[in-house]
């Protein structure tokens, strides 16, 4: 989820809320004005019927033409006594001109003439009209709501989405970072404090970590390099003692076993040494290579080696693959994933190569999948140290295909170890 839509998410609850509240104190407010006007027009016509009663003056009619209706009739003294204040409420009142009783307001209130006799006079006034009105600002301060809470909504996001550039440019510059290539400068053209702060630590980690990553590779490219020639020595050397007439057996077996420890460090100090090579650009000099006839190639000579224990291969061909890439590298990286493949195959199983124009995939059988994390990581060994294995092959291929444009996917599916070369887009 993205971070604008996270923080719109988080403030959607309060903001809900917080509206939801506001709508409904302008809603309560505005009835209960309604309501204290409605009340006060029924004193004022209860006011003037009363002071017409007392003065002698004629009443008008119960029924003037208009909703308000009046009634007056007389009460006892113990009546008014236990009803002395006004009261107000709702109520169902007859209305002349509708011939129907309505909803209305009612005001009641007992009051005394000169001669000492109780009267109680109860005035309405309809609330249809009232509640017309409060059904409408019902609905309209909804409307109001859902517009405000959508439009805050929208520019919450198109704000927080704008001060979000810089973040984002840095994101973006992270995802097309590749370490050991060179890069842009990390994106810093911003005044907000925070956000060139973060900037500044980026550039500063990345800086860091190019100039370890430099160091580690000519460490390892010098170190491989300066192996080279103890290691030929030794390994001539041991051929000579090997060779010695006067070689007892047991001194012989010693040396054998010497000489089979001193191969696979040599190998693996070869293999250390064309992986420095690759991370370092020297291998750039591509042309259009057709891996198709380096896989036909592979395959019929590790076929011929791993005879001795009835692993085979089978190739579809379904296209050739043409590809930009050094002639030796392709050699590399094709023979290292079927070596691979053959070296972790079972006896007497089949390594499956298909090749199509946009790829190539070899798989062998296995019974349980790789860890992904770890799986071109150097010196990888699933299942412990095989023998004619440096752990290196997956991380050497690996390098290759990201230097030349190509994408190395490993799945495991239906008993299958399937590792695939493809062009990336």
């Amino acid at each position: 989820m993205r971070l604008v839509y996270k923080i719109t998410l988080t403030f959607i609850a309060p903001l809900v809320i917080t509206l939801g509240l506001w709508g409904w104190l302008s809603y309560r407010t505005m009835s209960s004005r309604i309501h204290k006007d409605t009340d006060m027009i029924l004193k004022d016509y209860s006011d003037n019927i009363i002071a017409r009663k007392l003065s002698g003056q004629e009443l008008p009619d119960r029924f003037n033409g208009a909703y308000n209706t009046y009634y007056i009739k007389e009460v006892t003294e113990d009546y008014a006594l236990e009803n002395p204040s006004v009261y107000y409420g709702d109520a169902e009142a007859y209305l002349k001109s509708q011939e129907d009783f309505a909803s209305s307001r009612i005001r009641r209130q007992v009051f005394s003439d000169r001669e000492g006799r109780y009267y109680e006079i109860t005035v309405s006034l309809p609330t249809f009209e009232q509640e017309t009105l409060i059904e409408h600002v019902l609905w309209w301060t909804g409307i109001l709501f859902v517009v405000l809470l959508v439009a805050l909504l929208v520019i919450g996001v198109l704000v927080i989405d704008y001060n979000m550039k810089p973040f984002r440019a840095l994101m973006k510059w992270m995802d097309d970072y590749v370490p050991g290539q060179v890069a842009a400068p990390v994106p810093s053209d911003t005044n907000v404090l925070e956000f060139k702060k973060l900037a500044n630590t980026v550039q500063e980690a990345v800086d860091r970590f190019e100039h370890e990553y430099e160091e580690r590779k000519i460490f390892i490219g010098n170190a491989s390099h300066e192996l080279q020639t103890p290691l030929a020595v030794c390994s001539n050397r041991i051929e000579m003692l090997l060779e010695r007439p006067d070689l007892n057996e047991e001194i012989a077996e010693e040396l054998v076993k010497l000489h089979r420890s001193l191969g696979h460090l040599i190998r693996l100090n070869k293999t250390l040494l064309l992986l420095s090579k690759v991370e370092n650009g020297q291998y750039d000099d591509a042309s259009e290579q057709n891996l198709t006839d380096y896989l036909k190639d592979v395959l019929a000579l590790n076929d011929e080696v791993y005879s001795g224990r009835g692993v085979s291969s089978s190739l579809n061909e379904g296209g050739q693959f043409i590809c930009r890439i050094n002639d030796q590298m392709a050699s590399v990286l094709v023979g290292n994933l079927a070596k691979n493949a053959y070296i972790h195959s079972p006896r007497n199983s089949e390594v499956a190569v298909n090749v199509w124009d946009r790829g190539f995939s070899i798989s062998n059988p296995g019974e349980e999948p790789l860890d992904r994390s770890r799986l071109f990581h150097r010196f990888y060994q699933p299942k412990g140290r095989r023998e004619g294995s440096t752990g290196l092959g997956l991380a050497l291929a690996y390098s290759v295909c990201e230097r030349n444009g190509l994408a190395l996917e490993y799945e495991f599916k239906e008993k299958k170890h399937i590792f695939s070369v493809i062009l990336k887009k």
